[in-house]
């Protein structure tokens, strides 16, 4: 029977509640300073970094800070999973990486994909809740509370005043979302800003998930399942 890690590396990029368009490599849209999520078939954890460097159709190079056992693990030619956002879709490839280096930064060079794919999302029921949580922020961490959540995203709620970086939030910029689902634990999962709504100091942020493991996935689904088995709850898509 495959590993956790065979069947991630050999599974779609995408989660089960997806439609996945299958592209070919040459119509990456890729840029100096796109934010990548990358994750390491078989690690508990995804890595935000951003992309530094490239050779069109050749390799590509991200700025990622990578604890040293995937470091180790990805010099000898260890296979990857990067997402990025364009244009508020998420788009995703496997490749192997060629090389990880610690100075003068932290860097990761790998192969330019030849299958990329692109992830449209099912607008999928939601649940109602009333979840503590935190958005980490490059800038920081903000004390949230999470009122809505789906098997694909959520909408958060932050109070924060016009001079925090927070405050400045816009559409397309990435976050990593803490949620605590009680009985299910304490997830970290990185998040893409689908829109926003500001009032009073008040923000509203619905959210997208850019990346979920198989044990993420179950677990939100574990919660969702004991959500609406113990309270009634009312229907309509996610945002």
């Amino acid at each position: 029977m495959p590993d956790k890690a065979q069947k991630e590396t050999t599974a779609s990029i995408a989660p089960a509640e997806t439609k996945v368009l299958t592209m070919p490599g040459v119509q990456l849209r890729v840029s100096l300073g796109k934010d990548v999520v990358i994750r390491v078939p078989g690690a508990d954890h995804s890595y935000r970094g951003r992309i530094v460097g490239f050779d069109p159709y050749d390799y590509l190079i991200a700025s990622v800070r990578l604890p040293g056992r995937i470091r180790r693990q990805l010099a000898l030619g260890g296979q990857m999973i990067v997402k990025y956002i364009h244009q508020g879709t998420i788009y995703g490839f496997r490749t192997t990486a060629y090389n990880t280096v610690t100075s003068p930064t932290s860097l990761v060079f790998f192969a330019y994909p030849s299958v990329i794919e692109k992830v449209e999302l099912r607008r999928d029921t939601r649940t109602e809740c009333n979840i503590d949580g935190a958005l980490q922020a490059e800038n920081g961490e903000y004390e949230c509370l999470i009122v809505n959540i789906s098997a694909t995203g959520c909408k958060v709620s932050v109070r924060a005043r016009a001079r925090d970086p927070i405050a400045r939030l816009k559409v397309g910029d990435t976050l990593v979302a803490i949620v605590n689902l009680g009985t299910e634990g304490t997830l970290k999962l990185p998040i893409v800003v689908r829109n926003i709504q500001r009032e009073q100091g008040l923000h509203t942020i619905g959210a997208m998930f850019l990346d979920l493991n198989e044990a993420e996935e179950e677990r939100i689904g574990n919660y969702l399942k004991r959500m609406r088995r113990l309270t009634r709850q009312p229907t309509g898509p996610a945002t």
